[in-house]
């Protein structure tokens, strides 16, 4: 991977007339946070983020709920994914997997059992998203750990064999879905058909996680990838930003190129 800054007048000429920009929300456009709840966005990032998106197509793709990300983001007119792509809406367009709201009562289920038998681990949080879930670890001591993997894998074990549900990681973070063929690349492809963007339109998506890695490789031969992470890691993106405040110095980047070539 290259570092994203070390070939901007490339990276400037294709986008000087225009682009798609998705951008996963934590990690990506917001620093990781202990608690979920903290991860609010910058006013700065937020003003950037409104000012790209007068010459862009902008979208956030995020495992967060879609009413809780587009909260968080509080932008009017792009759009938005939440769930890890089971949940879409923007400039008209709105989707729900269905297949995705028949496993909510067996999410509910797996989340009440979780909180019960893991209410004496210290800093677990199980966060129940409706159509996805998540537990997060971030906070719990190390000798907890196996106490916690063990118990969640006895909990989901029964739902994962009887092919209900499939289980992802991230960051600190157990992710539980429904057992459908969706991802954050999936839909990402889902909004480039929607959007339709013209011929040579170029595709830029940011993330930090394993679950952008999705959307990395699907975009391998036609977007703009990038990895937002201080160390190099294999991925399949492209290029890599160090952190958030890098993502930041690109959008700056971006609205003053765009002011510059007027």
């Amino acid at each position: 991977m290259e570092h994203l800054f070390s070939c901007w007048e490339e990276v400037e000429k294709a986008l000087v007339r225009g682009a798609l920009l998705l951008f996963d929300y934590d990690g990506t456009i917001t620093p990781i946070v202990e608690k979920p709840e903290l991860a609010r966005l910058s006013k700065n990032m937020r003003n950037l983020l409104m000012r790209a998106s007068h010459d862009h197509v902008l979208g956030i793709v995020s495992g967060r709920p879609l009413k809780e990300v587009k909260k968080l983001v509080g932008l009017k007119g792009i759009y938005y994914s939440g769930n890890h792509g089971f949940e879409v809406e923007g400039a008209g367009v709105k989707l729900v997997k269905k297949e995705a709201k028949q496993t909510r009562h067996i999410l509910k289920k797996i989340c009440d059992e979780l909180k019960k038998k893991l209410s004496r681990v210290e800093g677990v949080i199980v966060e129940d998203k409706g159509l996805t879930a998540s537990i997060h670890y971030r906070l719990v001591a190390p000798k907890d750990f196996k106490r916690l993997e063990a118990t969640f894998e006895r909990v989901v074990k029964p739902h994962v064999d009887s092919g209900e549900i499939k289980i992802t990681h991230g960051k600190k973070v157990f992710e539980i879905r429904p057992n459908v063929t969706w991802d954050k690349g999936k839909v990402v492809l889902w909004l480039i058909d929607v959007i339709k963007p013209q011929k040579n339109f170029p595709i830029v998506y940011m993330g930090d996680d394993r679950t952008d890695e999705d959307a990395f490789l699907v975009l391998k031969n036609r977007g703009l990838t990038v990895l937002v992470s201080n160390r190099r890691k294999k991925s399949h993106a492209k290029f890599y930003l160090k952190n958030v405040g890098e993502v930041k110095t690109f959008l700056k980047k971006l609205v003053t190129m765009k002011h510059r070539h007027r």
